[in-house]
């Protein structure tokens, strides 16, 4: 573990909406993305890196390593139709 874990070894663990914010802050999408778009991923893209068995409830959100989670989203290639975009004339 990096010399600043103070976690003890424990990993960073993320919900939806912080995947959203992270991986769009950092660039990891070509557009902002959403929780509800980050869970359709989590539920339908095979590669998901964490199963949901080892999705920990937490209150009323999922949580989850965001290590793998950053790696899948770096390394990902785009896919899908994305947003609508707007003819010019």
């Amino acid at each position: 573990m990096p010399a600043n874990d103070h976690g003890g070894g424990i990993p960073e663990l993320v919900t939806f909406t912080e995947i959203a914010r992270r991986v769009t802050d950092r660039g990891y999408v070509p557009r902002p993305i959403t929780r509800q778009g980050v869970r359709h991923i989590a539920d339908n893209d095979p590669a998901w890196p964490v199963p949901p068995d080892q999705w920990i409830k937490i209150g009323n959100a999922w949580a989850m390593p965001w290590a793998p989670i950053e790696a899948f989203f770096r390394d990902r290639t785009t896919r899908g139709r994305g947003a609508a975009r707007k003819e010019t004339p």
